[in-house]
């Protein structure tokens, strides 16, 4: 049996002609199909008419409708800010404009300013006028969802950053002194404890990263960084902190090498650099860092010798910002990388080197300013 759901309207027109033409097209529309076929899934249960702007802000005060039709052309405000007028007071409240010029490029401007959709008047039949008002108020409960799941995502988010990784510091940092009185046994027990710390540690910075990115535009703005000071940051960074034996060669110019990218890049450089050392089946690992500078592009490479990725792995990987829930498969630090690059313009290539590890190549954008004269 179908379903529909009953929708309150607030018709904003101050042509009445046109007004009473809307009305009768929904009427018309609900008459042809009648309470047994309720396919379109949607039931006009009231139309509220006002002619002014300010008409359709004192409704909204007292009762707020589940869609606005919205002519941009009202006696008391004209244009665009007529959409933001009504945004301001109810900005989770669907609004498909009404223009009367067949213009797309004012149509996508209301969009941008909070619209759902726009029709044009002398063009709308029923039909698209019941599909565009039920298409309206579904992206609307959609982007509704996406907020709050955002809201609750920068609450976790807070927590990770503020609460756990304090905490995690201080565990980390007292088992360091707690190994310091113990031999034998105990201090293998104890070393086992603060790697198990220092990879939770790890993996909240890297949460903390990775939601930022999904929530946010916070980090990944494209701007001009000095790419070898990030790279030479992050190997003695790996250097210091590696709970493994590692060797790593940096093949880097002397020169600052200036590129495109994102206050991000240094954890996108610390994520590649990490899995370098970290999957690794022998006593040390080895890492080659290069960066490259090709006309107007820089490549920084990150072999090494460890065990190397599977093929259908490195085919994830590429995909990952094509396909989100790929994420799931390649790891959390991997879909950081992915998503940062993409974010800026980044461009991820992985091969196998010989004759076992990986080579991974980020290939960015050189800064204009950076280039010789």
């Amino acid at each position: 049996m179908s379903t529909s759901t009953s929708v309150s309207l607030l018709l904003v027109e101050d042509n009445h002609d046109d007004a009473r033409f809307v009305e009768r097209l929904l009427s018309e529309h609900q008459h042809a199909m009648g309470p047994e076929n309720s396919s379109n899934r949607i039931s006009i249960e009231s139309i509220d008419h006002v002619d002014t702007l300010s008409g359709a802000i004192d409704g909204l005060e007292t009762d707020l409708p589940d869609v606005v039709l919205l002519d941009l052309m009202l006696p008391d405000s004209a244009g665009l800010e007529t959409v933001e007028s009504i945004v301001e007071r109810a900005p989770t409240l669907p609004i498909v404009v009404l223009t009367g010029r067949n213009d797309v490029e004012i149509g996508v401007n209301a969009i941008r300013r909070g619209a759902q959709d726009y029709l044009v008047k002398g063009t709308i039949t029923a039909e698209l006028l019941v599909r565009t008002i039920r298409y309206a108020i579904e992206r609307a409960r959609t982007q509704r969802t996406l907020r709050d799941r955002n809201r609750r995502l920068e609450l976790l988010n807070r927590l990770i950053r503020e609460e756990i990784r304090r905490d995690m510091n201080v565990v980390v940092g007292r088992g360091d002194q707690l190994r310091e009185t113990l031999d034998g046994d105990e201090e293998t027990v104890a070393e086992s404890l603060l790697d198990a710390a220092r990879h939770a540690l790890e993996l909240t910075n890297t949460a903390t990263d990775l939601t930022n990115v999904i929530v946010t535009s916070e980090g990944t703005a494209r701007t001009p960084l000095e790419l070898t000071a990030i790279v030479d940051a992050e190997v003695e960074r790996i250097r210091e902190t590696t709970p493994v034996d590692v060797e790593i060669e940096c093949d880097v110019p002397d020169e600052p090498v200036v590129v495109y990218g994102s206050p991000m890049l240094d954890a996108v450089c610390r994520q590649l650099l990490s899995n370098a050392v970290t999957y690794t089946d022998r006593p040390a690992a080895s890492v080659d860092v290069a960066v490259r500078v090709e006309g107007d592009r820089v490549i920084l490479e990150i072999a090494d010798d460890g065990v190397g990725i599977p093929p259908a792995q490195k085919r994830a990987i590429l995909a990952s910002v094509d396909d989100p829930t790929i994420g799931d498969a390649i790891g959390a630090g991997l879909f950081l990388v992915t998503s940062v690059l993409d974010r800026f313009g980044g461009e991820l290539d992985i091969v196998d080197n010989r004759p076992s590890g990986t080579v991974v190549s980020v290939t960015l954008d050189r800064y204009a300013g950076d280039q010789a004269e």
